[in-house]
């Protein structure tokens, strides 16, 4: 509460306008959310407030509301000091107009609103972003508007929770700064066993006041242990994890810790190998240049993203992609898809300056791109996409960042990529990016796994005996 009401920005409107709260059952977030709802109403003073609960259904969206009806109805000391009035489907105020009432989940319905406080109950079980993005467009005139998240774990399915849950931790760990986003997640972490008591607290912050949420943990960590099909349910509703927890292939922590200067004057000359990695042309494409120079190595990364896949993630505030525009990390492209001749004009300008002995790509995608460079003098090979190939690139990754001989100059595009990561392993445990677990884009980093691929092979002892014939099938 402190900090949703007691900080605010320049302009005098609230500082967050975005608030998660993420927690296990049974510790009083319907009850926290309609305190803050209410405040809204109530403290802001804002001439027509609208202020709305909603969920997938209607009567999940009554669950938030009946307790702040509640509090009204209990505390004649609230409806005289701010002439509240409770109905059946309302709470008004009159002396400065307000409503707050709660709402359907069928986003097509609410056009008509206005509002200047949301909250949105159980945002895992959203199937689908229209109602998150009906809202949100609808407040486009409220200078003060709050945004409420709150939920427990859930079953993965399409919705905005996956999203949200990722641009929440990230901002958490400093991936980049979103002032706008207070994020508060009460979890067990992954490599906490579920059944150690002195561990669920993380998750179950009410325990230390309330014996009753100990002796229920203990209950159904006993149905967890000998039924499985129990143990999914406690996990998730219980312990706060996600479904299928994804572990991240990058130790973030020794990774920032390689944001060393990247001056590629002092680079011209040393051996280096460039990769590139093309989405379709709606979305991320990713160019990578590797040196290697006295025992360290050396990456810069280029990016092209299309002027609407910007404005779409500027528009959701899932990923700051305007402001890596601004700083010169991300090139936007006009119109609505990328324009490869500028990805190709650039790839080959660096080819021609840096001459790198040979250039990787994922042939998915790049056929076009492929033959141009080759027809201009480009040494471009295929890698191909499997565990056997990307194992060696990765362990070669691996070693390079974690004993601090990679040099990435802190581009947040790609430890953004790098967070995001999820590796996935064959019958023989080799490693692979897995494009479809990991939680958001990877171009880059696949882009320049490809490059530790190739200069592995080129360069054997810069990288250690266990690396051979790193680019075969």
């Amino acid at each position: 509460m402190v900090q949703l009401f007691g900080f605010r920005n320049h302009e005098g409107g609230r500082r967050f306008e975005e608030a998660l709260l993420a927690i296990a059952r049974k510790n009083a977030k319907s009850t926290l959310a309609a305190a803050i709802l209410l405040s809204v109403m109530c403290l802001e003073n804002e001439n027509g407030a609208q202020i709305v609960s909603a969920a997938t259904t209607g009567s999940q969206a009554r669950i938030v509301w009946k307790v702040a009806k509640e509090m009204v109805d209990r505390t004649p000391e609230l409806r005289e000091h701010f002439d509240l009035e409770a109905f059946s489907n309302s709470i008004t105020r009159s002396d400065v107009p307000g409503i707050y009432k709660p709402i359907n989940s069928k986003a097509s319905t609410q056009d008509g609103l206005n509002p200047s406080a949301i909250g949105l109950d159980e945002i895992h079980a959203h199937k689908t972003h229209d109602l998150v993005n009906v809202l949100r467009s609808a407040a486009g005139a409220r200078k003060n508007l709050l945004v409420l998240y709150t939920t427990t774990e859930g079953y993965e399915n399409p919705g905005p929770w996956a999203e949200i849950r990722s641009f929440a931790r990230q901002v958490l760990q400093a991936l980049f700064r979103a002032d706008h986003f207070l994020a508060l997640i009460f979890a067990m972490d992954d490599a906490d066993d579920e059944f150690d008591e002195t561990k669920w607290v993380k998750a179950n912050p009410l325990m230390v006041c309330n014996p009753i949420i100990r002796k229920e943990m203990r209950k159904l960590a006993v149905e967890a242990r000998i039924m499985p099909g129990t143990h999914a349910e406690f996990l998730i509703k219980r312990c706060n994890r996600p479904a299928s927890t994804s572990t991240g292939w990058v130790n973030l922590t020794r990774w920032k810790a390689c944001a060393g200067e990247v001056d590629v004057e002092k680079l011209r000359g040393a051996p280096c190998v460039g990769a590139f990695d093309l989405a379709n042309t709606m979305d991320m494409n990713a160019w990578a240049m590797l040196w290697w120079l006295e025992g360290q190595f050396y990456a810069r990364l280029r990016y092209w993203v299309p002027e609407s896949a910007v404005a779409q993630r500027t528009e959701r505030r899932s990923v700051p992609y305007a402001g890596w525009v601004k700083a010169g990390w991300i090139r936007q492209t006009e119109g609505d898809t990328t324009d490869y001749t500028i990805i190709e004009k650039e790839i080959l300008a660096d080819c021609n300056e840096f001459s790198p002995s040979r250039v990787a790509c994922d042939p998915w995608n790049a056929t076009s791109t492929t033959t141009a460079l080759v027809n201009q003098g480009v040494p471009v090979e295929q890698f191909i996409q499997g565990p056997r190939s990307y194992n060696p690139a990765m362990k070669a990754a691996e070693l390079s960042y974690t004993a601090r001989r990679l040099h990435h100059g802190g581009n947040p595009v790609l430890t953004w990529n790098a967070a995001n990561l999820v590796a996935r392993k064959d019958v023989n445990l080799n490693l692979a990016p897995d494009r479809k677990r990991s939680a958001d884009k990877i171009d880059g980093m696949c882009a320049l796994l490809m490059c530790f691929g190739l200069a592995a092979a080129d360069d054997s002892e810069a990288f250690g005996h266990f690396l051979d014939n790193v680019v075969s099938a």
